[in-house]
């Protein structure tokens, strides 16, 4: 998995762990939220059971003077941890990007 790119297409189900557990609202700088469907991961490196990614999202904002969301991509360094199965165990932010 390093160096690959993971997305909602190629794994549905960690992305979605991934929205769900990983606090990217505090990610969030302009008091927007996170996009789920703009989600990817980035692998960096990969051992045992826990794996080091950057993980990418675009924060959606509402602004009055305009209609459309503006959206600005954010990114944090995330560690990751597995069950034996393969399935997510637990996540946490390293730091801001």
């Amino acid at each position: 998995m390093k160096g690959e790119l993971l997305t909602s297409t190629t794994h549905p189900e960690l992305i979605a762990w991934v929205d769900k557990h990983a606090g990217l609202e505090k990610l969030c700088l302009r008091g927007g939220w996170p996009d789920g469907s703009t989600l990817r991961i980035d692998v960096c490196s990969q051992s045992g059971n826990e794996m080091i990614a950057d993980i990418y999202f675009i924060e959606a904002l509402r602004e009055i003077s305009v209609c459309e969301p503006v959206r600005e991509e954010r990114c944090g360094q995330f560690a990751l941890t597995f069950n034996p199965d393969g399935s997510p165990e637990s996540i946490r932010l390293l730091f801001p990007m």
